[in-house]
C-alpha cells in the first residue's frame, strides 16, 4: 500500500500551459457541425493551374492585397508558449506519430502521439521524433533507456483512441487499455505496434541532441533520430512495387493549430520538372534568364 500511494497520481499537465482549446464549450460547437463522411474516399482533381508555363509564378494575385505582419520570437515579453501556438498552426498539415515504447524494466507499455514527427533520409531510413521540455517525458525516456520503439500511422479510424493518449498519466501506468488499441507483436524490437493502424515502423535509436534556450540556457527540447528496422503494411494497401501506399486506404489524419485535425479527401498530381538540360535551349528560358 504505501508503494502504491508514493507514485505519482499523474504526469506534469503541459495542456494547462498551453490552453489550445478555442472554444469555452465544445460539445456546443461540435453538436453544430455536420457528421463525419465515415465513408468517404479520398478522390483526385485537376492541379489547381494544369496550364502554368514556365516563369508563371503564383497560380493567384490575391496575394498581391495582403499586408504582412513581422514578429520577432525573441521579442522582450512575448512568451515562447506564442511561438509555439503560430509554428503549430502554419506547419501544417502535419502527420501524427503514434509512438510505442517500453519502461527499462519492461513492465510498462507507453504509448502517445506526436506531430513534431518527419522523414529524414533514406539510407539510413530515419525518422525525426522532437521532444519538447526541459525533463523527458515518459516516451523520450524510454526511447533513450532501452533504445527502441515503434511509430504507427494515425487514420481516422482510431483518430479518437490516438488523441486519447496524450493523456498525462504518470509513467507506471500505460496508455493502451485507456485508448482500448491492441498492441501487436513487433519482429524486431520489444514495444508491439498498434494493430488497428495501415502502417507501422519498428525503431531503433540513431542518434539525440539536446536543444537549449537562447533565454535562459535550459534544456527546452530533445531531437531524436531513429532508424527503421521493419515496415508493418496492410497488403492492400501497398502497390505491386513494393513501394507505393494508397492513400484512400490509409485514410491518415493530419494535425494543424489548437485542437484541430484534418484528413486528406481530395488530391491532385503535379509531375517534377524535366531535367534543365532539355529546357535550356527553350525561348521561355532563354528570355527569363536575359530579363534576370
Amino acid at each position: 500500500m504505501d508503494n502504491i500511494r508514493s507514485l505519482p497520481i499523474e504526469a506534469f499537465d503541459k495542456e494547462s500551459l498551453v490552453n489550445r482549446n478555442p472554444h469555452k464549450d465544445f460539445d456546443s460547437v461540435q453538436s453544430q457541425r455536420p457528421d463525419y463522411p465515415l465513408n468517404h474516399t479520398s478522390t483526385y482533381t485537376k492541379s489547381p493551374h494544369p496550364g502554368w508555363k514556365i516563369g508563371d509564378g503564383a497560380n493567384s494575385n490575391h496575394w498581391k492585397n495582403e499586408e504582412f505582419i513581422s514578429i520577432d520570437p525573441a521579442e522582450e515579453g512575448r512568451p515562447e508558449v506564442l511561438n509555439y501556438k503560430l509554428m503549430i498552426s502554419t506547419t501544417v498539415p502535419r502527420p501524427v506519430a503514434l509512438v510505442s515504447t517500453i519502461t527499462a524494466d519492461g513492465k510498462t507499455r507507453n504509448l502517445a502521439p506526436f506531430s513534431y514527427f518527419q522523414c529524414v533520409i533514406a539510407d539510413p531510413p530515419l525518422y525525426s521524433l522532437a521532444f519538447a521540455g526541459e525533463h523527458p517525458n515518459d516516451t523520450l525516456r524510454n526511447i533513450l533507456d532501452t533504445g527502441e520503439l515503434c511509430i504507427s500511422m494515425t487514420s481516422d479510424w482510431i483518430i479518437e483512441a490516438a488523441n486519447f493518449t496524450s493523456i498525462n498519466t504518470p509513467p507506471h501506468i500505460s496508455e493502451w487499455n485507456l485508448a482500448g488499441l491492441t498492441p501487436a507483436a513487433s519482429a524486431v524490437v520489444k514495444p508491439p505496434f498498434v494493430a488497428e493502424s495501415p502502417y507501422s515502423a519498428e525503431c531503433k535509436l540513431h542518434s539525440h541532441q539536446e536543444i537549449s534556450s537562447k533565454r535562459t540556457g535550459r534544456r527546452t527540447a530533445t531531437l531524436v533520430l531513429v532508424e527503421i528496422v521493419r515496415f508493418h503494411i496492410w497488403r492492400q494497401a501497398l502497390a505491386e512495387d513494393m513501394a507505393t501506399a494508397d492513400l484512400s486506404k490509409l485514410r491518415p489524419v493530419f494535425r494543424a493549430g489548437g485542437t484541430t485535425y484534418g484528413t486528406v479527401q481530395s488530391a491532385f498530381e503535379i509531375p517534377r520538372p524535366p531535367p534543365f538540360r532539355n529546357l535550356v535551349q527553350s525561348d521561355a528560358v532563354n528570355t527569363l534568364r536575359n530579363n534576370s
